[in-house]
């Protein structure tokens, strides 16, 4: 009996484990204090790098844009370097997240009163309205927290000011907030917004009018956001042209009081004898593009530029996904989580040394918080170490990756009484790809309610992937029939073709997959000719799918050139794919013009070659698969958010509370609970009461509809 309850013990400890991994990304863990104390951050945090450098860097008296794709550790680095600067007696520190005051606009707050008698679309003024109230509900935020760490932290019995009290500097703050996310148009404001009304005019000209207006969105439900989505279209799409973008920017920062809050920031920090202001922003790159110019021009680099260095920026977000704007990049700090861009070096092997060390420390600290051994779940017929370069392998290092895989594990071993294999982790990062990644392509263009160019887009990526993965195929067979690569290649019976290699210039074209974990980069190197290439590599769980060897063979004299080969290099693959499905075009004259011009139109800043007057652009090609969107049941299609929820809740198969289900899909548990109830009312989710806690459960409608092949 004793041994019975032992072995749960045991095994509920690698649950946790597990779990605390895949919930990486958020800043709290709260769900482990029980096990861990008040603090768990104490004993979970594990830098990146040795000697806490990535921590420091952080905390150091400079603006730092941290990078890293989803479940990388940005968020636990600004928890664990808040906690730093908590210690610190000349500095305060808030932290907003980005994203979730996005997601949080109240669409029905915002005003939709008639702006016809000022030439204004009711389109364009929603959108403006929508876009500026994001904005402002950044600063009031910003002014909420500030508030809360004076009051949190007794900085109010510091404060030594002659001239007044702290009283009346923060009420004149908290008012200067609500002013700001209460203010109307101003008289600068009307001029912009009728010269964007005349440009979506035309653009709607291009598509046949705008589908839906602001008045159409008081039907509510699914029709609310549709109608949005499609105002904030047409608004953005109007921005394309970098000099009325410009202007529009310049009049939406003249219309907030900037000056008098950088005032009062200034005069809290010196009434309580502190020098620094660190402001932590998360999720900043979530937003939409014209969102993130607007953030950072409009709200960071007069923070960042007109501050007297009191005000530090940390901004987290996603690499291809930053936008700088006024902020001079060589005057900041930018620090890289994925493995290349923070263990690059110059040869491979030692950039994998150090990323399995990391794998190493951060596992070996897990295990010991929870007071565990990781010994006694892994078959002793492999190496400890040899396990730490297979988790690497298998996850790049991405915490929330590691968690997933050692989860499948736990259903798949521990849960039975079996120790893990190395078998057993590549079926689970197999697992992982099938159940997680690979519905990046297929469920969201099925069921997600997004403009049509983000479903072509998606669609577009997964045919670039299929064409990556026909070539490496065709590689191995030639490499296997001894066709391609003469006696490099001989006494392989089974060839590692998961990397390849592109031209740097096409690093852009990849981005999308690498930030859903479809491809990673890996390695700079030069090939055979003396040309600079980009090596990537391919999920490893993608791999074990497709029945694709991954890695290269260790231990041969030129094991370092194996990438190299010419049979791996797919720039030539990859841009025939792109001239077959993509174009330039004017949006004015609707010329086009070969993928080849891309970089003599860039360098011109986009405008027409034909007609000198029209902006370009790049599209894609693909007339099946506009006929595919067209026949798609959009009555049952929900907002991304929701649809996330309806997955968390089918592959997690329990009932979830709203913070259980906001910590895996990055948000919060107000947003989660908010779209729950929606989604109860349309009988998609069930609620139910358990140990004193609302939880959610999906039905078996929502199942049928969303998740039976």
């Amino acid at each position: 009996m004793h041994e019975a309850v032992s072995f749960v013990m045991e095994n509920d400890k690698f649950f946790k484990i597990a779990e605390s991994l895949k919930q990486y990304r958020r800043a709290e863990l709260q769900d482990f204090t029980g096990d861990l104390g008040n603090n768990p951050l104490d004993c979970l945090y594990v830098d990146p790098l040795e000697s806490d450098s990535v921590l420091k860097t952080v905390t150091q008296n400079s603006t730092t844009f941290l990078v890293g794709r989803k479940g990388t550790g940005k968020s636990t680095v600004f928890a664990k370097a808040q906690a730093e600067l908590r210690k610190r007696k000349d500095a305060v520190s808030v932290y907003i997240d980005v994203k979730t005051l996005n997601e949080l606009l109240a669409i029905n707050d915002i005003a939709t009163a008639s702006m016809q008698e000022a030439n204004i679309s009711p389109s364009v003024y929603f959108a403006h309205r929508l876009r500026k109230r994001f904005l402002t509900s950044v600063i009031s935020e910003l002014i909420s927290e500030l508030k809360k760490a004076y009051e949190s932290q007794s900085l109010i019995a510091k404060w030594t000011s002659k001239k007044r009290g702290y009283a009346d500097v923060i009420s004149e703050l908290v008012n200067l907030g609500e002013d700001v996310k209460a203010g109307g148009l101003t008289s600068e404001e009307l001029p912009i917004l009728q010269v964007i009304s005349t440009k979506a005019k035309e653009a709607a000209g291009r598509k046949d009018g705008l589908k839906s207006s602001v008045s159409a969105s008081a039907k509510g439900g699914a029709g609310v956001e549709a109608s949005v989505a499609s105002s904030v279209e047409a608004f953005d799409e109007s921005m394309s042209d970098t000099e009325l973008y410009q202007d529009y920017a310049d009049v939406v920062l003249r219309s907030l009081p900037f000056n008098e809050l950088l005032g009062y920031i200034q005069e809290l920090l010196i009434g309580a004898g502190l020098r620094k202001l660190f402001i932590f922003f998360d999720d900043f790159s979530e937003l939409s593009l014209l969102e993130q110019r607007l953030f950072v021009d409009v709200i960071l680099a007069p923070l960042n530029n007109a501050s007297n260095e009191y005000v530090k920026l940390k901004v987290a977000g996603y690499p291809g996904r930053i936008y700088y704007g006024r902020i001079d990049p060589g005057k900041i700090d930018t620090l890289g989580l994925d493995f290349y861009s923070i263990y690059r070096n110059v040869d491979i092997q030692t950039s994998e040394g150090f990323a399995v060390g990391y794998t190493k420390r951060l596992l070996d600290a897990r295990f010991k918080a929870f007071d565990a051994n990781f010994s006694e779940f892994f078959d002793d017929s492999t190496t400890n170490d040899d396990y730490f370069r297979l988790i690497f392998e298998l996850t790049m290092n991405v915490p929330r990756t590691i968690g997933y895989v050692l989860h499948n594990c736990y259903l798949d071993r521990i849960s039975r009484g079996q120790k893990i294999t190395p078998q057993a982790l590549r079926l689970a990062a197999q697992k992982h790809y099938d159940s997680v990644l690979s519905k990046y392509f297929d469920r969201m263009n099925r069921f997600a309610m997004e403009p049509f160019e983000r479903k072509l887009d998606r669609h577009n990526q997964h045919e670039l992937l299929k064409c990556v993965v026909r070539e490496a195929k065709g590689v191995r067979r030639g490499i296997t029939a001894g066709e391609i690569g003469g006696k490099y290649f001989e006494g392989l019976s089974n060839p590692q073709v998961s990397h390849f290699a592109v031209s740097p210039n096409l690093e852009s074209v990849l981005s999308p997959l690498e930030l859903n974990f479809i491809v990673t980069k890996y390695h700079e190197m030069r090939d055979k000719d003396g040309n600079d290439v980009s090596i990537y590599a391919l999920s490893y769980g993608l791999c074990e799918s497709e029945r694709l060897a991954w890695g290269y063979p260790r231990g041969r004299r030129d094991d370092r050139s194996y990438f190299v080969q010419r049979c791996f290099n797919y720039t030539a693959t990859v841009k025939e794919f792109l001239s077959q499905n993509r174009t330039i075009r004017c949006k004015d004259c609707g010329a086009s013009f070969d993928m080849d011009k891309k970089d003599m139109i860039e360098l011109y800043k986009w405008r027409c070659p034909d007609c000198q007057t029209g902006v370009c652009s790049v599209v894609t090609l693909n007339t099946d698969f506009a006929t595919e969107i067209e026949a798609l049941d959009r009555d049952i299609m929900l907002p991304p958010v929701e649809l996330e929820i309806l997955e968390t809740l089918n592959d997690e198969d329990a009932a979830l509370r709203a913070n259980e289900i906001a910590q895996i899909i990055d948000t919060t548990y107000q947003m989660v609970g908010k779209r729950t109830s929606k989604l109860k009312d349309m009988g998609l989710v069930d609620k139910k009461e358990v140990d004193g806690a609302n939880r959610s459960l999906i039905t078996d409608k929502a199942r049928r509809t969303y998740f039976t092949e």
